[in-house]
């Protein structure tokens, strides 16, 4: 199952909006995009998927490292527990199957 979460520019002015930091402290899986353009807009390819405490400060991390190249967007979703975000995060893996997930 995809994201149940909302798409969000990965840029500056989200990654330092009042919505990511009231996100600070709750656990979260996340997956960060590219939008497929030009030839097929609002459709994205996953190119990484992770889980955090900490949604703005991660995506921070690999805004100011970009190690994974092509990100325009990104999508979170919250997780109760740690273990309930670990399962989701290795669905996700499974699901979209991301380059910047491979060892």
């Amino acid at each position: 199952m995809p994201f149940s979460g909302n798409c969000h520019s990965f840029d500056s002015s989200t990654l330092d909006s009042s919505t990511l930091k009231a996100l600070n402290d709750v656990g979260m899986v996340y997956g960060l995009f590219k939008e497929d353009l030009p030839f097929r807009p609002d459709h994205y390819t996953c190119l990484f998927v992770g889980q955090t405490n900490n949604l703005r400060a991660r995506l921070l991390e690999h805004y100011s490292n970009r190690s994974i190249a092509g990100v325009t967007h990104f999508f979170a979703e919250t997780s109760a527990t740690e273990q309930q975000q670990k399962l989701r995060e290795k669905e996700l893996i499974a699901e979209f199957n991301p380059s910047g997930n491979k060892n």
